[in-house]
Protein backbone atom coordinates (compact mmCIF):
# COMPACT_ATOMS: atom_id res chain seq x y z
CA UNK A 1 0.00 0.00 0.00
CA UNK A 2 2.81 2.41 0.93
CA UNK A 3 4.62 1.66 -2.33
CA UNK A 4 1.46 2.36 -4.34
CA UNK A 5 0.93 5.63 -2.51
CA UNK A 6 4.55 6.63 -3.06
CA UNK A 7 4.29 5.72 -6.75
CA UNK A 8 1.09 7.78 -7.10
CA UNK A 9 2.70 10.78 -5.40
CA UNK A 10 5.81 10.54 -7.58
CA UNK A 11 3.61 10.30 -10.68
CA UNK A 12 1.65 13.42 -9.69
CA UNK A 13 4.87 15.28 -8.87
CA UNK A 14 6.33 14.29 -12.24
CA UNK A 15 3.24 15.54 -14.07
CA UNK A 16 3.36 18.83 -12.19
CA UNK A 17 7.04 19.30 -13.03
CA UNK A 18 6.42 18.49 -16.71
CA UNK A 19 3.46 20.89 -16.81
CA UNK A 20 5.47 23.73 -15.28
CA UNK A 21 8.36 23.01 -17.63
CA UNK A 22 6.02 23.00 -20.64
CA UNK A 23 4.40 26.31 -19.62
CA UNK A 24 7.79 27.89 -18.96
CA UNK A 25 9.18 26.85 -22.35
CA UNK A 26 6.05 28.16 -24.09
CA UNK A 27 6.41 31.44 -22.21
CA UNK A 28 10.08 31.85 -23.12
CA UNK A 29 9.36 31.03 -26.76
CA UNK A 30 6.44 33.48 -26.84
CA UNK A 31 8.54 36.27 -25.32
CA UNK A 32 11.21 35.75 -27.96
CA UNK A 33 8.53 35.93 -30.66
CA UNK A 34 7.11 39.12 -29.13
CA UNK A 35 10.53 40.76 -29.26
CA UNK A 36 10.92 39.75 -32.93
CA UNK A 37 7.47 41.15 -33.68
CA UNK A 38 8.40 44.47 -32.10
CA UNK A 39 11.47 44.82 -34.29
CA UNK A 40 9.26 44.61 -37.38
CA UNK A 41 7.72 48.05 -36.90
CA UNK A 42 6.18 49.56 -40.05
CA UNK A 43 8.19 52.55 -41.27
CA UNK A 44 5.06 54.72 -41.44
CA UNK A 45 1.30 54.54 -41.28
CA UNK A 46 -1.50 55.69 -43.55
CA UNK A 47 -2.18 59.42 -43.86
CA UNK A 48 -4.16 60.51 -40.81
CA UNK A 49 -6.10 63.74 -41.21
CA UNK A 50 -6.60 66.09 -38.26
CA UNK A 51 -9.90 66.52 -36.43
CA UNK A 52 -10.96 69.78 -34.81
CA UNK A 53 -12.76 67.94 -32.02
CA UNK A 54 -12.48 64.77 -30.00
CA UNK A 55 -15.10 63.46 -27.60
CA UNK A 56 -14.72 60.23 -25.63
CA UNK A 57 -17.77 58.94 -23.74
CA UNK A 58 -17.17 55.94 -21.41
CA UNK A 59 -20.08 53.52 -21.88
CA UNK A 60 -18.67 50.82 -19.58
CA UNK A 61 -16.03 51.28 -16.92
CA UNK A 62 -15.27 50.57 -13.28
CA UNK A 63 -16.66 53.93 -12.12
CA UNK A 64 -19.75 55.96 -12.98
CA UNK A 65 -21.26 59.40 -12.60
CA UNK A 66 -24.58 58.24 -11.10
CA UNK A 67 -26.77 55.21 -10.48
CA UNK A 68 -28.53 55.38 -13.83
CA UNK A 69 -25.55 53.57 -15.35
CA UNK A 70 -24.34 50.00 -15.00
CA UNK A 71 -20.62 49.69 -14.36
CA UNK A 72 -17.96 47.07 -13.69
CA UNK A 73 -14.62 45.61 -14.70
CA UNK A 74 -14.21 46.31 -18.40
CA UNK A 75 -14.02 48.96 -21.10
CA UNK A 76 -16.29 50.42 -23.76
CA UNK A 77 -15.80 53.94 -25.14
CA UNK A 78 -17.75 55.94 -27.72
CA UNK A 79 -15.35 58.12 -29.71
CA UNK A 80 -16.50 61.07 -31.81
CA UNK A 81 -14.40 63.09 -34.28
CA UNK A 82 -15.14 65.31 -37.28
CA UNK A 83 -15.42 62.31 -39.60
CA UNK A 84 -16.88 59.43 -37.60
CA UNK A 85 -18.35 57.96 -34.43
CA UNK A 86 -16.61 54.76 -33.34
CA UNK A 87 -17.38 52.27 -30.58
CA UNK A 88 -14.17 50.94 -29.02
CA UNK A 89 -14.70 47.64 -27.16
CA UNK A 90 -17.95 46.28 -25.74
CA UNK A 91 -17.22 45.92 -22.05
CA UNK A 92 -18.04 42.86 -19.94
CA UNK A 93 -21.16 40.81 -19.28
CA UNK A 94 -20.24 38.69 -16.23
CA UNK A 95 -23.83 37.63 -15.59
CA UNK A 96 -24.48 36.94 -19.30
CA UNK A 97 -27.43 39.33 -19.13
CA UNK A 98 -29.82 39.66 -22.05
CA UNK A 99 -28.47 43.15 -22.75
CA UNK A 100 -24.88 44.36 -22.61
CA UNK A 101 -24.37 47.06 -19.99
CA UNK A 102 -22.51 49.21 -22.51
CA UNK A 103 -25.48 49.16 -24.91
CA UNK A 104 -27.91 49.82 -22.07
CA UNK A 105 -25.84 52.79 -20.92
CA UNK A 106 -25.70 54.06 -24.49
CA UNK A 107 -29.50 54.08 -24.60
CA UNK A 108 -29.64 55.88 -21.24
CA UNK A 109 -27.43 58.59 -22.72
CA UNK A 110 -29.75 58.91 -25.71
CA UNK A 111 -27.15 57.70 -28.22
CA UNK A 112 -28.67 55.84 -31.16
CA UNK A 113 -26.97 52.78 -32.63
CA UNK A 114 -27.38 54.36 -36.06
CA UNK A 115 -24.86 57.05 -35.07
CA UNK A 116 -22.04 54.50 -34.92
CA UNK A 117 -19.93 54.08 -38.06
CA UNK A 118 -17.57 51.31 -36.90
CA UNK A 119 -16.59 49.08 -33.97
CA UNK A 120 -12.95 48.56 -32.94
CA UNK A 121 -11.91 45.75 -30.60
CA UNK A 122 -8.65 46.54 -28.80
CA UNK A 123 -7.91 42.95 -27.72
CA UNK A 124 -9.85 39.71 -27.25
CA UNK A 125 -10.25 39.55 -23.46
CA UNK A 126 -13.68 38.86 -21.89
CA UNK A 127 -14.04 42.36 -20.41
CA UNK A 128 -13.59 43.94 -23.84
CA UNK A 129 -15.51 41.60 -26.18
CA UNK A 130 -18.78 41.41 -24.25
CA UNK A 131 -18.30 38.53 -21.82
CA UNK A 132 -16.84 35.10 -21.17
CA UNK A 133 -18.99 33.26 -23.72
CA UNK A 134 -17.90 35.59 -26.51
CA UNK A 135 -14.26 35.15 -25.45
CA UNK A 136 -14.60 31.35 -25.31
CA UNK A 137 -16.12 31.33 -28.79
CA UNK A 138 -13.43 33.72 -30.09
CA UNK A 139 -15.95 36.32 -31.14
CA UNK A 140 -17.70 39.43 -29.78
CA UNK A 141 -21.17 39.85 -28.28
CA UNK A 142 -23.76 42.54 -29.00
CA UNK A 143 -26.32 41.06 -26.61
CA UNK A 144 -29.57 43.01 -26.61
CA UNK A 145 -28.63 45.20 -29.56
CA UNK A 146 -31.54 47.23 -30.89
CA UNK A 147 -30.23 48.13 -34.30
CA UNK A 148 -28.92 46.77 -37.59
CA UNK A 149 -25.55 45.05 -37.28
CA UNK A 150 -25.35 43.54 -40.77
CA UNK A 151 -23.40 46.38 -42.40
CA UNK A 152 -21.30 47.33 -39.38
CA UNK A 153 -17.50 47.07 -39.90
CA UNK A 154 -15.85 45.46 -36.85
CA UNK A 155 -12.06 45.87 -36.70
CA UNK A 156 -10.48 43.03 -34.73
CA UNK A 157 -6.87 42.35 -33.60
CA UNK A 158 -7.01 38.61 -34.36
CA UNK A 159 -9.11 36.42 -36.61
CA UNK A 160 -12.47 36.11 -34.84
CA UNK A 161 -15.73 34.30 -35.57
CA UNK A 162 -18.35 36.38 -37.36
CA UNK A 163 -20.59 38.31 -34.95
CA UNK A 164 -23.12 39.55 -37.49
CA UNK A 165 -21.22 42.52 -38.90
CA UNK A 166 -18.28 42.66 -41.29
CA UNK A 167 -15.24 41.32 -39.41
CA UNK A 168 -12.08 43.11 -40.57
CA UNK A 169 -8.68 41.83 -39.49
CA UNK A 170 -5.42 43.57 -40.28
CA UNK A 171 -2.21 43.42 -38.28
CA UNK A 172 -1.06 46.62 -40.01
CA UNK A 173 -1.98 50.18 -39.00
CA UNK A 174 -5.42 50.85 -40.42
CA UNK A 175 -7.60 53.91 -41.00
CA UNK A 176 -11.04 53.50 -39.43
CA UNK A 177 -12.02 56.87 -40.89
CA UNK A 178 -10.13 59.88 -42.24
CA UNK A 179 -9.08 61.05 -38.75
CA UNK A 180 -9.13 57.79 -36.75
CA UNK A 181 -6.32 55.26 -37.16
CA UNK A 182 -4.96 52.24 -35.30
CA UNK A 183 -1.50 51.43 -34.02
CA UNK A 184 -1.64 48.13 -35.81
CA UNK A 185 -1.57 44.95 -33.76
CA UNK A 186 1.18 44.69 -31.13
CA UNK A 187 1.91 41.38 -29.44
CA UNK A 188 2.49 41.11 -25.69
CA UNK A 189 2.94 38.43 -22.97
CA UNK A 190 -0.63 37.56 -22.01
CA UNK A 191 -1.76 37.76 -18.39
CA UNK A 192 -2.52 34.91 -15.99
CA UNK A 193 -4.59 32.78 -16.32
CA UNK A 194 -5.18 33.61 -20.00
CA UNK A 195 -1.57 32.81 -20.91
CA UNK A 196 -2.29 29.17 -20.02
CA UNK A 197 -4.42 29.07 -23.19
CA UNK A 198 -2.05 31.18 -25.31
CA UNK A 199 1.06 32.89 -23.89
CA UNK A 200 0.99 35.52 -26.62
CA UNK A 201 -1.65 38.25 -26.66
CA UNK A 202 -2.48 40.87 -29.30
CA UNK A 203 -3.70 44.43 -28.86
CA UNK A 204 -4.29 47.52 -30.99
CA UNK A 205 -4.83 51.09 -29.87
CA UNK A 206 -6.67 53.95 -31.52
CA UNK A 207 -4.77 57.08 -32.60
CA UNK A 208 -6.41 60.43 -33.35
CA UNK A 209 -4.66 63.58 -34.60
CA UNK A 210 -6.30 66.60 -33.00
CA UNK A 211 -5.66 69.78 -34.97
CA UNK A 212 -3.11 72.18 -33.41
CA UNK A 213 -2.58 69.75 -30.53
CA UNK A 214 -1.02 66.43 -31.52
CA UNK A 215 -1.88 62.75 -31.24
CA UNK A 216 -4.25 61.24 -28.69
CA UNK A 217 -3.75 57.54 -27.95
CA UNK A 218 -6.80 55.58 -26.74
CA UNK A 219 -6.11 52.14 -25.26
CA UNK A 220 -8.12 49.17 -24.07
CA UNK A 221 -5.63 47.78 -21.56
CA UNK A 222 -2.24 48.95 -22.76
CA UNK A 223 -0.79 45.46 -22.38
CA UNK A 224 2.10 46.17 -24.80
CA UNK A 225 3.12 48.98 -22.34
CA UNK A 226 2.54 52.71 -22.48
CA UNK A 227 6.03 53.33 -23.82
CA UNK A 228 5.65 50.93 -26.74
CA UNK A 229 2.22 52.24 -27.69
CA UNK A 230 3.40 55.84 -27.66
CA UNK A 231 6.50 54.98 -29.67
CA UNK A 232 4.42 53.10 -32.25
CA UNK A 233 1.86 55.91 -32.61
CA UNK A 234 4.52 58.57 -33.12
CA UNK A 235 6.53 56.46 -35.57
CA UNK A 236 3.45 55.76 -37.67
CA UNK A 237 1.77 59.14 -37.74
CA UNK A 238 4.67 61.59 -37.41
CA UNK A 239 3.30 63.72 -34.58
CA UNK A 240 3.89 63.80 -30.82
CA UNK A 241 1.48 61.99 -28.51
CA UNK A 242 -0.05 64.66 -26.26
CA UNK A 243 -2.88 62.60 -24.81
CA UNK A 244 -3.33 59.10 -23.40
CA UNK A 245 -6.77 57.77 -22.44
CA UNK A 246 -7.76 54.27 -21.32
CA UNK A 247 -6.40 51.13 -19.74
CA UNK A 248 -2.72 50.79 -18.87
CA UNK A 249 -2.93 47.70 -16.66
CA UNK A 250 -0.92 49.00 -13.71
CA UNK A 251 -3.12 47.17 -11.22
CA UNK A 252 -2.01 47.94 -7.66
CA UNK A 253 1.59 48.75 -8.57
CA UNK A 254 3.72 50.34 -5.85
CA UNK A 255 4.84 53.99 -6.03
CA UNK A 256 8.34 52.79 -6.94
CA UNK A 257 7.01 50.66 -9.77
CA UNK A 258 4.77 53.34 -11.19
CA UNK A 259 7.19 56.28 -10.96
CA UNK A 260 9.12 55.63 -14.23
CA UNK A 261 5.84 55.57 -16.19
CA UNK A 262 4.64 58.81 -14.61
CA UNK A 263 8.01 60.43 -15.35
CA UNK A 264 7.81 59.19 -18.95
CA UNK A 265 4.51 61.01 -19.44
CA UNK A 266 5.51 64.05 -17.42
CA UNK A 267 8.60 64.59 -19.59
CA UNK A 268 6.33 64.88 -22.64
CA UNK A 269 4.19 67.63 -21.07
CA UNK A 270 0.88 65.92 -21.93
CA UNK A 271 -2.34 67.86 -22.39
CA UNK A 272 -4.71 64.97 -21.64
CA UNK A 273 -4.23 61.95 -19.35
CA UNK A 274 -7.01 59.63 -18.17
CA UNK A 275 -6.36 56.16 -16.73
CA UNK A 276 -9.01 53.47 -16.76
CA UNK A 277 -10.04 52.40 -13.24
CA UNK A 278 -10.82 48.91 -14.53
CA UNK A 279 -7.14 47.90 -14.55
CA UNK A 280 -5.33 50.55 -12.49
CA UNK A 281 -6.02 50.84 -8.76
CA UNK A 282 -7.04 53.99 -6.84
CA UNK A 283 -3.51 54.65 -5.53
CA UNK A 284 -2.04 54.43 -9.03
CA UNK A 285 -4.65 56.83 -10.39
CA UNK A 286 -4.05 59.15 -7.44
CA UNK A 287 -0.31 59.18 -8.20
CA UNK A 288 -0.85 60.04 -11.89
CA UNK A 289 -3.32 62.77 -10.94
CA UNK A 290 -0.97 64.26 -8.35
CA UNK A 291 1.83 64.71 -10.90
CA UNK A 292 -0.25 65.49 -13.99
CA UNK A 293 -3.14 67.35 -12.39
CA UNK A 294 -3.48 70.00 -15.13
CA UNK A 295 -3.94 67.37 -17.82
CA UNK A 296 -5.68 64.67 -15.78
CA UNK A 297 -9.31 63.61 -16.30
CA UNK A 298 -11.16 60.87 -14.44
CA UNK A 299 -12.92 58.18 -16.47
CA UNK A 300 -16.52 57.53 -15.40
CA UNK A 301 -19.44 56.01 -17.28
CA UNK A 302 -21.57 58.79 -18.70
CA UNK A 303 -19.03 61.60 -18.30
CA UNK A 304 -17.71 62.84 -21.64
CA UNK A 305 -14.06 63.78 -22.08
CA UNK A 306 -13.68 66.67 -24.53
CA UNK A 307 -10.36 67.59 -26.14
CA UNK A 308 -9.23 70.29 -26.52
Amino acid sequence: MKKRLLYALLTILGLVILSVLFITIRRITANAGIERDWQQVPASGPELKATTRLEIIPLYENDRTDERFDFGHGVSYLIRTDSATVLMDLGHNPEESAQLASLKNMQTLGIAWEEIDAVVISHPHPDHVGGDKAWQNKTVSFAGLEGDLTQMPIYVPIHMANAGGTMIYSADPTLISADIGTTGVISFPDVFPLYLFDPKGYEQGIVIHVADQGLVLITGCGHPTLEKLVARAEALYGEQVVGVVGGLHYGNASPEEILPHIQFLESRQPKLVALSPHDSGPEVIKAFHATLSKAYRYIKVGEAIQFP
